[in-house]
């Protein structure tokens, strides 16, 4: 079998541990929110998202340093063997170290002053507040320490152990929200305690984990210059576009929080928590292709490394918008059955609004992914950071004329419009790929798919009454006529032979 029928086999493989996870995670995260939401109540649910989303801002160095890890891991590992690994982590461990300290002291110090002197609270919840900030913190600096240990495991495409680690997760927070309407104190503190458990024992998880399967993962007093000053400088650039990018999702938060109150930002939670339900199968598919896209462009094949950046686009794409058509179309019913009478008002609204921005975002993953692997992210991560800061100024002067919490999505879609678009040219600075080739083989297709795939679900809302059968006849035509299109006008010939022999594969096995 040639490496890459044998890289190809393992990405299926992963791509479906990964989907079976997923699949579980969808349906015991919806459960748990309605809970959490009946439990805590509107404004308390407002109020954690809020104040736990506020640390989440000041956290961004968990997403920037897990991916920098990954990249450094496949890079030097696939360049060195395990002496890159062995490399990589060393210098790795002390500079997660160094942040988490770095971070709990401004979290300790212009955190808590922000919380107790800008935040819009209300004076009865302000010490819960300020309880549940220190929860959160905790967990963040817990979070921060796992990454080299996640990484590792990713970078070594361990799907099947990150997907059971996962499970575990989701049910632990099962298990908060069955005992969390029996507890007589206040629940809010006693869900941030519960919380930072989980965090805990999630850490133990991945710590234990790759040193049994990783030998080489053992810490050392002497760091590798040139790998410490590349991580650094990759990750210092890495944080300012995550940052900005975060900016642009809890940033708003904390806009809308100043201009409204924390009804909005509940409103704000559900629909995230839409989009995080639908987001992660587009998290899934990325997982599963970075580790390999790195590899590619370590090993200077830039064709397999393009080849898969293209097929990622189209693969994302399809497989969200197949997703959030039927949600869009049934959002008023389906939140309804989720959450009951505790529907904040105007979240089916800030929902699809939020589903449509998913849409668009998930063709740029691809993009950054290339851009990471090839190392030089310099100047993609400042353009890119320009436009995403450039849209928290936009949506305070639309609020100051009078613009409703609305307006705020909507513009957050513009801007990531622009951001594709500025993203690219970028990426072409650095990654040779036909602007041509990229329009033809990715924007024509999605473009068509889009255009096509909601006539027929329309239709059959249009035409019949409100109810369960309604929805499961959208989604059946959604799903039959996204394979039927999918296959014959988006996948090109080698990705259809790709999914015929995954098929036939797996029908004999």
């Amino acid at each position: 079998m040639s490496d890459n029928a044998s890289n190809n086999k393992r990405l299926a493989r992963n791509t479906l541990f990964l989907y079976l996870r997923m699949f579980f995670v969808l349906v015991v995260s919806l459960y748990t929110s309605r809970v959490v939401l009946n439990v805590l109540g509107v404004s308390d649910y407002g109020l954690y998202n809020v104040v736990a989303g506020f640390v989440s801002l000041f956290g961004f160095l968990n997403a920037t340093l897990s991916s920098s890890m990954q990249r450094f891991y496949n890079y030097e590992g696939g360049c060195r063997g395990n002496q890159g690994y062995k490399d990589v982590y060393c210098t790795g461990f002390w500079i997660h170290v160094l942040l988490a300290i770095i971070i709990l002291f401004v979290l300790e110090t212009v955190g808590l002053w922000y919380i107790n002197n800008v935040m819009v609270i209300p004076s009865d919840r302000l010490l819960s507040a300020n309880i549940l900030f220190q929860f959160s913190i905790v967990s963040m600096a817990i979070v921060i320490l796992q990454v080299p240990y996640l990484s590792a495991i990713l970078a070594k495409e361990k799907m099947d152990y990150y997907a059971i680690v996962s499970i575990v997760d989701v049910v632990l927070k099962l298990l908060i929200v069955i005992i969390l309407p029996y507890v007589p104190k206040d629940k809010l503190i006693v869900y941030g305690t519960l919380s930072l458990i989980i965090a805990i024992a999630d850490f133990l998880m991945y710590f234990i984990y790759a040193k049994v399967h990783f030998s080489y993962l053992k810490l050392g007093v002497t760091l590798n210059k040139d790998i410490f000053k590349s991580l650094l400088s990759f990750s210092g650039w890495n944080m300012l576009g995550t940052f900005a990018y975060l900016l642009k999702g809890q940033g708003i938060n904390v806009v809308l929080n100043a201009f409204f109150s924390t009804i909005i930002n509940a409103a704000r939670g559900v629909a995230f928590q839409v989009n995080g339900a639908i987001s992660g199968f587009n998290s899934n598919i990325a997982t599963a292709f970075r580790p390999q896209l790195v590899d590619a462009f370590a090993k200077k094949d830039t064709d397999r490394t393009r080849k898969l950046m293209f097929s990622q686009s189209k693969l994302c794409y399809c497989l969200i918008l197949v997703l959030i058509v039927p949600v869009i179309l049934e959002m008023d019913n389906l939140l309804d059955l989720w959450l009951g009478d505790a529907v904040p008002e105007n979240t089916n609204i800030y929902s699809s609004l939020v589903l449509v921005d998913l849409l668009i975002c998930t063709l740029n993953t691809p993009v950054t992914q290339v851009a990471f692997a090839t190392g030089n992210i310099k100047k993609y991560q400042i353009y890119n950071s320009i436009v995403n800061l450039l849209l928290i100024p936009a949506c305070v002067i639309l609020l100051k004329f009078g613009c409703n919490a609305t307006s705020v999505f909507v513009v957050t879609i513009i801007f990531s419009i622009i951001n594709q678009v500025v993203c690219l040219i970028k990426l072409h600075k650095i990654f040779e790929f036909s602007y041509t080739d990229y329009f033809n083989d990715i924007i024509l297709p999605c473009i068509f798919m889009t255009l096509l795939l909601p006539i027929l679900p329309i239709a059959i809302r249009l035409t019949m009454n409100s109810s369960i059968l309604r929805f499961l006849m959208i989604v059946f035509a959604d799903v039959i006529l996204a394979f039927v299109v999918l296959y014959y006008c988006i996948l090109n010939k080698s990705e259809k032979n790709l999914l015929i022999k995954f098929v036939r594969r797996h029908a004999e096995s």
